[in-house]
């Protein structure tokens, strides 16, 4: 397949949050943007925050630098029951916090694979390192940590017998590849008598 066919969306998932986002195609201002999502954007903006859309059709993130800020955020981020009510969700990524829909995020998007491909959670392993990975990570049968970038992960990780942090953890792309090369022997030569299972 071409890097063209790779990058098509995939119409069937998309649908599933058109009602929240609008049509993923559209593109445009998000201040222009229709759906439930973009009308928090534009909450989010009147009450003096930076929600930042850029390169983004699906959800959008918020960066707070100062306190006052971080309260605004985390006041609307706690109230779970009035994003749910909207059909939104939120996560944390590397402190900052991403708004998407709560059909979508991707936690969601690895089950909805695993259905499309049939796939059993066991037959798929997440990489990851933040908590936004955390729904991702508990759909797959197995995680590779090439770092860890919050407590709650490294916490998580004392009590998840199928995750596995790489030795080179913190090392960037050097921990990523240490751990992609005991997938790649894993899935090339499996342990006999593990029933499919990975193991690392």
């Amino acid at each position: 397949a071409s890097i063209g066919e790779a990058m098509t969306l995939d119409t069937d998932w998309a649908r599933r949050f058109e009602g929240v986002t609008g049509p993923l195609e559209a593109g445009g201002l998000a201040e222009e943007r229709k759906g439930t999502l973009w009308d928090l954007f534009r909450e989010l903006k009147d009450m003096g925050l930076n929600p930042d859309s850029k390169g983004y059709t699906g959800c959008f993130r918020v960066d707070c630098k100062t306190p006052e800020s971080v309260e605004k955020i985390e006041r609307v981020a706690s109230d779970k029951a009035g994003l749910s009510g909207r059909g939104l969700a939120h996560a944390m990524n590397l402190g900052k916090y991403d708004f998407f829909p709560q059909v979508a995020g991707k936690g969601n998007t690895v089950k909805y694979l695993m259905d499309k491909w049939g796939l059993k959670p066991e037959e798929c392993v997440a990489m990851f390192d933040d908590d936004n990975d955390l729904p991702m990570a508990e759909a797959c049968g197995a995680g590779m940590l090439p770092g860890v970038t919050s407590e709650s992960v490294r916490a998580r990780l004392a009590h998840e017998p199928d995750w596995t942090l790489a030795e080179a953890a913190g090392s960037g792309v050097f921990a990523t590849e240490e751990l992609l090369q005991r997938l790649l022997k894993q899935v090339t030569a499996p342990i006999p008598g593990d029933g499919g299972v990975l193991k690392f």
